[in-house]
């Protein structure tokens, strides 16, 4: 099964305004890019309330083939693979809940370093391995949150109320707050600004989960927030063919 055949089938994007989306709506729409780029766009959910909020020169990439909209450009294409977009083609990069699911974040983040323009922002969200929740549950013996060891069904939990036997969402590469920052900064990203966020816990652990997300380490979620280097562009995937690009 390839990536593109195995994300049309298993849903992972998410319809609604969690924590995570309102926080890089706020920090995308704060910085009024003249181009954004959603890496793993799903149907344009994130873009759509970009679009709501006056910015223009909008664009979603991911694997489904009947998506349209009149909001943003579509781009239909496998995130494993070089993307079919120009160099240094956007302003702001948005890559919410994607990176962990490539099996090569390396190519991944030389591909948005290529597409984004020099000094250009970049919007990085993923799972944090060492969450407190997780740090609460391993030493009893549960897989950690986030992380799987079966292709079709999540396993290793103990109980339904921490996932046991729910879907996988296909979860390959989990960062810890200090992995993610390191394998951006090895692609020469400078880092600007850390922020933790919040899981989907029942009442009244949320309530916890939120006051945990103000310390980063500790936070379920991470979104960290980069200036692209503007330096010389990394070596090209090999193989790339540039005259399938889209035009800059």
């Amino acid at each position: 099964m390839t990536f593109e055949d195995y994300y049309r089938d298993n849903v992972t994007y998410i319809s609604r305004v969690d924590p995570r989306l309102a926080k890089i709506i706020e920090l995308t729409t704060q910085r009024k890019p003249s181009s954004t780029l959603d890496i793993g766009c799903g149907r344009g959910f994130l873009l759509g309330h970009l679009a709501q909020r006056g910015l223009s020169g909008l664009a979603g990439l991911d694997v489904y083939d009947d998506v349209s909209d009149p909001r943003f450009d579509y781009i239909r294409a496998d995130v494993t693979q070089p993307f079919p977009i120009a160099d240094a083609r956007y302003e702001l990069v948005i890559a919410g809940e994607i990176i962990e699911h490539v099996p090569n974040p390396d190519d991944f983040l030389r591909e948005i370093r290529r597409v984004v323009t020099p000094g250009g922002t970049v919007i990085i969200s993923t799972p944090n391995l060492v969450s407190w929740a997780n740090r609460v549950l391993v030493p009893f013996g549960v897989q950690p949150l986030g992380t799987e060891t079966s292709s079709e069904i999540a396993l290793g939990r103990r109980h339904r109320i921490l996932g046991q036997g729910n879907q996988v969402q296909g979860h390959l590469k989990v960062f810890t707050h200090r992995a993610l920052a390191e394998i951006m900064q090895r692609y020469g990203f400078e880092i600007t600004h850390r922020l933790g966020v919040p899981a989907f816990f029942p009442k009244p652990v949320d309530r916890f989960d939120r006051l945990m997300a103000k310390r980063v380490a500790f936070a379920s979620g991470l979104v960290y927030v980069a200036t692209a280097p503007t330096g010389p562009w990394p070596t090209p995937v090999a193989g790339r063919r540039h005259e399938d690009c889209e035009s800059p």
